[in-house]
């Protein structure tokens, strides 16, 4: 992965973390603008490359609908995570996962704490009124994922 696609990529999902955070919506611009980005700046050269992206796309738009239609995921989170998988393909996507499910999984308790604390954090409770903004740990598996991608590793 070159340096200007890091950047770019971690880049789109920190403003997606800090829309997600700020509006709890992730504007249809930026899972379009990550997808696109990846097409762009990390393009798959060859043919098992552009099938290993093909599979990643095509379970993560049949698992995160699935997790969508139940109400487990936000309709923002859902097409995030799907260009996340159009940058990782298949084989990149378990490091990607496993870094959301235990970042999603941080966040969730600490909105958990923060629904039980008493008193003084009674405005920021109010205010995610039961939500978690989960680009906050999509972003944070994408930078996971791209770090093992990066050319200062390699």
């Amino acid at each position: 992965m070159s340096w200007l696609a890091f950047l770019a990529f971690n880049g789109l999902l920190g403003c997606a973390a800090a829309t997600d955070l700020r509006t709890f919506r992730i504007p249809n611009a930026l899972p379009l603008l990550v997808a696109a980005a990846g097409l762009v700046l990390h393009l798959p050269l060859t043919p098992g490359e552009w099938l290993d992206r093909a599979a990643a796309v095509a379970l993560v738009g049949i698992g995160g609908g699935l997790l969508w239609l139940r109400g487990l995921f936000g309709g923002g989170d859902y097409k995030l995570i799907w260009a996340c998988a159009l940058w990782t393909g298949l084989s990149g996507f378990t490091p990607f996962a496993l870094a959301f499910g235990l970042a999603s999984g941080v966040q969730g308790l600490a909105a958990l704490l923060i629904a039980q604390a008493p008193g003084r954090r009674a405005p920021l409770r109010s205010r995610l009124g039961g939500r978690v903004p989960l680009a906050l740990s999509i972003a944070a598996a994408g930078l996971y994922w791209s770090l093992l991608q990066s050319p200062a590793l390699h």
